[in-house]
């Protein structure tokens, strides 16, 4: 027996917009759930999204023989930098099959347990930094924990190290990517003919793309040129085999997904 999925009354034309603060929008629809229960729908100005609110669902959405993902808004735009990334493919893309398959095994629990060290280096260097910076000084806590992350998923992941904590400005690595992914949400909210006039911005864009892929290209290149027998990312990225086929990942593969992996983080 089928029922309908609840939705808190709208407006005409604007429909829920109303009900979401874009301050806090995780907030927002964590109080509709508390409301409408585990799932619910809202109409925000002429698009019905549904939303979930409980394990037992995520499990149920996750089955890949019932549902796929929709690529739509930001991580649509997202594909103009990291293209078939295993984010941001469409689910039949055969880049994606091979490297949903091939990376499987490298995010078991006993590699992610095999990471905890090079965690612990990273965090310990936060504590270090506040712990000198006295109490009459304030702590920017967003800057701090995007540095914990990106530097964590780069020494885990790739063996490198981005030095956050050592510099007052960040790595052009991670400037480059908030960028991207800024002017990414900001293209899918605006229509195409003004993308287009935005030549500065397009320009900025295409900036930071190139040095995303170009320091992605510089670190397995390296990887290259110093093998090692650490087993993390990169390494089942540069050495392992697609167990259906047989295949490697291009060059070009490895690039959009060491990207994607930091994306993911931040």
């Amino acid at each position: 027996m089928t029922s309908q999925i609840p939705s808190p009354p709208g407006v005409p034309l604007l429909g829920n917009i109303s009900d979401i603060d874009p301050q806090n929008s995780m907030a927002s629809l964590c109080h509709l759930a508390d409301i409408y229960g585990p799932i619910f729908k809202l109409s925000l100005v002429g698009k019905d999204r549904y939303f979930i609110a409980n394990h037992e669902l995520l499990n149920e959405i996750c089955d890949e023989t019932r549902f796929q993902k929709s690529l739509s808004g930001p991580l649509w735009q997202l594909r103009n930098g990291i293209h078939d990334g295993l984010f941001t493919a469409e689910t039949r893309e055969h880049n994606w099959e091979v490297a949903h398959r091939l990376l499987m095994p490298a995010f078991g629990p006993l590699s992610i347990r095999s990471m905890f060290d090079e965690m612990h280096d990273i965090a310990s260097q936060l504590v270090m930094r506040w712990a000198r910076y006295g109490p009459e000084n304030r702590i920017d806590v967003t800057d701090d924990f995007t540095r914990l992350t990106l530097d964590s998923i780069a020494l885990c992941a790739m063996d490198t190290r981005f030095n956050s904590y050592y510099k007052d400005h960040l790595h052009p690595f991670i400037e480059a990517m908030v960028g991207f992914l800024s002017e990414s949400g900001q293209r899918s909210s605006r229509p195409a003919l003004q993308s287009y006039f935005m030549r500065a911005a397009q320009q900025q864009y295409d900036r930071n793309i190139n040095v995303l892929h170009t320091v992605a290209a510089k670190v397995v290149a390296g990887r290259r040129e110093h093998p090692s027998d650490k087993k993390d990312l990169l390494n089942a990225m540069l050495n392992g085999r697609d167990p259906k086929t047989g295949e490697g990942l291009t060059d070009e593969s490895i690039s959009n997904n060491m990207i994607t992996f930091l994306i993911a983080g931040e």
